[in-house]
């Protein structure tokens, strides 16, 4: 699985994007926009051992991804949810489930 993002110097910096994760960093250099990006995914979903590559495209253009689809389905379901406002209780019941089912389904 990958997210597409878009790298480009903004001043002295170069911003690195996700927009699905509605996320941004930067760096100093390009190469750091990209190192920071990748890091910035691996702590948002803080498994260890969770690795994630990127894959440099055209025109600024990347994707980043992992074999660990799981994880990476995971962070976006999250951050779509956190930036609906919504909290886990209110998911479930919007989904016809209790919070008994969901908190024994993320377990």
């Amino acid at each position: 699985m990958k997210f597409s993002g878009k790298v480009y110097k903004d001043g002295k910096f170069w911003l690195a994007e996700i927009p699905i994760l509605d996320a941004m960093t930067q760096g100093h250099t390009k190469k750091e926009a990209f190192e920071m990006a990748s890091d910035m995914v691996k702590s948002m979903v803080n498994k260890e051992g969770f690795q994630v590559e990127i894959y440099k495209g055209k025109k600024g253009a990347f994707e980043i991804g992992s074999s660990d689809a799981e994880h990476l389905v995971s962070l976006l379901l999250q951050r779509k949810r956190q930036l609906s406002g919504l909290s886990l209780s209110q998911v479930a019941k919007r989904q016809g489930n209790s919070k008994y089912q969901i908190t024994h389904k993320l377990q």
